[in-house]
This record gives structure tokens, sequence and C-alpha cells, in this order.
């Protein structure tokens, strides 16, 4: 009897594993960076004695740690360093060394996360980004240092990258993740107004350009929407340079160098300003029709259809929408209203001077919902429900705290206004350009301005050189075939 052997089954347990392994050198010098920067984050954490701002950080998350509750104070900023030590000091103990982990982790994180920017730097671009991320005084500082700047920079670079993404694909994942990491920032420092400000800006500016390109169905609307944005803008800038001077020079008498409050004290309100309210009003509100009427413009000669399509306007409605109601303490310090900074003033709110926040808090709350809905119900009703989950849980300390809720909402804003006008170190105006920056940061300093100059240069080119014209095809001489079709 004829027998047949089987042959042996081959299993992903019986192929070698180097041969699938696609490792390139890319690959190879980016972890390397990254096990330089785990040691440099990492090596001797504990050494350096605790500062005056790491120990009020360190010494309220402890309490937390131990039970005795947290409430939001914005003199020591958002509340998601307080959670992330207390949880730490559960895990792992409380030290000077554990206390560090959170800042150290998050450095590492910001390096390991430019591997996303491989598609906009290249190659050669991220090995770059991240060797100056990895040397960089200032990264590697407050890497060690128990201060918000370290999760501030893996933020800002979650949703610089989120834009991007969806700006080029569109996708509604990457909603979710600006959405995540603005939430995240605003529940960890005020730099979050910044850095909204900014990614508002680049697509504001970006919008204008998309629209510009389009074809409008009547090209006076074009040029009157470009008419109208130039001058709300304008009218706009000069409005908030008066406010910033009054604001300056009522504050110039006041000693250039301020003691840091004490938690819970409190501090004094917002000052009505003393500039003429008419220098204020009256460019702000000339500047807001404008750009009511650019709006109005653009309606007519785009259509509401392909402005919600926009993926540059998605994103302003929802990044917009979400920083909206937050801006209430400027109308309020603005009509000379007291702007509660602390927990102790949030507490102490009279009826009065709650009603002045829900004069404007209400309006721009409910302002911001119906664009958002107008906008896209699901996708921004999705976001929305993420940015406040997380906001209000970090804020109200797992609801223990519900007066944090509001003391993030309006106090956040309203304490580091009141901050402007105080010069905790007498620095000048140039002391980041022309002294920290050429000091510290010159390599990437230096590295930005070229590639500036490269840009340029490439863009210059390309714009100068001439268009490829098609050649035409040559003439087909051969004689044309007979026609059969009258042949017998």
């Amino acid at each position: 009897m004829q027998t047949t052997q089987e042959l042996p089954r081959t299993t992903w347990l019986d192929k070698p594993l180097i041969s699938r392994l696609n490792i390139t050198w890319e690959m190879v010098i980016f972890t390397t960076l990254l096990l330089v920067a785990f040691v440099t984050r990492f090596y001797n954490l504990d050494a350096r004695v605790m500062s005056h701002d790491e120990s009020l950080h360190t010494y309220f998350s402890w309490k937390l740690y131990q039970g005795d509750g947290y409430q939001h104070d914005p003199m020591m900023h958002g509340p998601l360093q307080f959670h992330l030590l207390s949880w730490t000091y559960f895990l792992l103990g409380d030290s000077d060394f554990t206390a560090r982990i959170p800042a150290a982790l998050f450095g590492i994180a910001s390096i390991a996360f430019l591997w996303a920017y491989r598609r906009y730097l290249g190659t050669v671009g991220v090995l770059v980004a991240t060797l100056l991320f990895v040397i960089s005084p200032y990264m590697l500082y407050y890497s060690r240092y128990v201060r918000n700047e370290s999760f501030v920079v893996l933020f800002g670079l979650i949703g610089m990258w989120a834009i991007l993404r969806y700006l080029e694909s569109g996708k509604p994942r990457y909603l979710l993740w600006l959405t995540a990491s603005t939430a995240l920032h605003f529940v960890t420092k005020e730099t979050a107004f910044i850095y909204t400000a900014q990614m508002l800006l680049f697509l504001g500016l970006l919008l204008v350009v998309r629209l510009v390109r389009r074809k409008w169905s009547n090209s006076l609307y074009r040029s009157l929407f470009l008419a109208m944005l130039v001058l709300g803008i304008l009218l706009l800038g000069f409005a908030v340079g008066q406010v910033l001077f009054a604001s300056n020079t009522s504050t110039a008498s006041a000693p250039t160098l301020a003691q840091p409050a004490v938690p819970g004290q409190g501090s004094s309100a917002g000052q009505m300003f003393q500039s003429p309210l008419f220098l204020t009003l009256l460019p702000a509100g000339l500047g807001l029709a404008a750009i009511l009427l650019a709006l109005l413009f653009m309606v007519r000669g785009l259509g509401l259809r392909f402005l919600r399509q926009e993926r540059a306007f998605g994103l302003i409605v929802l990044l917009g929408t979400f920083v909206l109601p937050q801006l209430s303490p400027f109308p309020v310090r603005f009509m000379g209203w007291a702007v509660p900074d602390t927990p102790g003033a949030i507490l102490a709110l009279s009826a009065s001077e709650v009603l002045h926040f829900v004069v404007f808090l209400v309006p721009l709350t409910l302002i911001a919902i119906g664009i958002g809905l107008w906008w896209n119900p699901r996708q921004w009703l999705i976001n929305a429900v993420l940015f406040y989950v997380i906001f209000t849980l970090f804020y109200t300390t797992n609801f223990t705290n519900p007066s944090g809720f509001l003391s993030g909402l309006v106090g956040s804003l309203g304490y580091w206004m009141a901050q402007q006008g105080v010069g905790r170190g007498s620095q000048p105006w140039y002391y980041y350009f022309l002294i920290q920056v050429p000091v510290y940061e010159y390599l990437a300093a230096l590295g930005s301005l070229i590639a500036v100059v490269i840009f340029t240069r490439r863009q210059l080119r390309a714009s100068s050189a001439p268009e490829p014209v098609e050649e035409e095809a040559p003439a087909d001489t051969s004689p044309e075939p007979e026609d059969e079709s009258n042949k017998p």
C-alpha cells in the first residue's frame, strides 16, 4: 500500500526573524537619540535642590496624594500637573526623584513624537529636529523641572500635527487628536490661549488664501471681501493696541518686582482702563462690523455649503468655539467689574458679580454652541463632549471641587490678564529675542534662519521659472490610404 508523507507546516515560528525586520539607518539614529534623551533626562534627576515653584507644585500634589483634596489656583497654572504628581506618588512613592518623573517622561515623549512629522520634515529634517530637541538647553532643563513646560511642548506638537493631518486627509479622527491635545493643554497652563491663537491665525491665513484662489460667482464680492477683511483687522488691531496701552499705563506706577500671591488669599480684581472709552469701543465695533460684512460677501460669493466643507474653516470653528466662552473675562474686565482669579475669590463672588459674568458668559456659550451645530452637528458634539469631559474632570478634581470648573473657565485667564503688567524680573522687552535665544538656543535660531532663506530662494526660483511649453505633435506626412469603398 502506497503511503503519502505529509509536508511539515510552516508557521510564523519557523520563519526567520531578522529577514522580516525593515530596520533603516534612520530608525537606528532616531532610536539612539531617544536613548540619549532618556539618559540625559533621568540621570541624577534628584540632585538639584527644589526651587520655589517646584516646592509649591510638589507640596500641593502631596496634599492631594494624602487625601486632602485640591483646589485649582490660577497662580500655579492648571491642575493636570498636580494630578500627575499625585498619581506618581501613589505608584512610586514621594521623593524629589519621583516628583520630576512626569516632566522627564513628557520631555522624552515630545522627542519621540517627532517621528510623526516625517511626512512633513523628511528624513533629514526629523533627525535634525530630534537632535536639537535632545541637546536644547531649554528642553533639557524643563524636562528635569517640576513645571508645566514639558507637558505644553507635547500637546503643542500633537495639536499642530493633528491640524496638518486633517487638512491633508479630512479624517475625523484627527479632530479628536486636536480636541484632546487642546483640552489637555487648557488643563495644563494658560499658554493654551497663546497656542490656540497662533493656530487660529495660521488657519485664518490659510483659509483666506484658499478662498482667494477659488472661483467666485462675482468678482466684485471677492474684492469687497478682501477690502472689508483688511479694514476689520486694522480696526481691531487698533482697538487691541488701545487696550494694551491703557493696561500698561495703568500699571506703570506699580513696583517692577511683585511678590507671588499666596494660594487661597485672593488678589486685586481687574481695574477700569484709563483710556477714553470711545477710543476702544468705536474701532472695535467698526472692526467687528467690517469682519461681518466680509463674511457676508464671502457667503454671497462662494455659498455656505462650500464654506462648511472647507477643512480650514472647520478647524477654526472647532478651536474657536472651545475657547470663546473662556474669553468672557475680557469684556468683564473692560467694563471695570471684578474678575475672580483665586479659589477664594470664586467662592466669595456676590450675586451682582456672578450676574456680571452671566451677562457675557451665557451669550458667548450659546454663540459657540450655535456655530458648532451649524457647522457639523455630529462632529462638533463628539469633540465638545471630549473637550469638556477632560476639562471638567481635571478642574473639579473628579467632581470633588465643583467651583474649580468656574475657576478654570474664567479665573485662569482673569488672573493672567492681571499679571501682564507685573515685571517679575524687570526684563527689557528684547529679553527673549536678543538675550535668551542668542545665548541658549542659537543653533535652533540659526537653523530656522537658514531654512527661511532656503525656502524663500526656492519659492523665488519657482515663481520666476518659465512655464513649460507643450510641444505640438509633428504633422503626419504619410500618404492617406486609398478609399476601398468605391472599388468593385
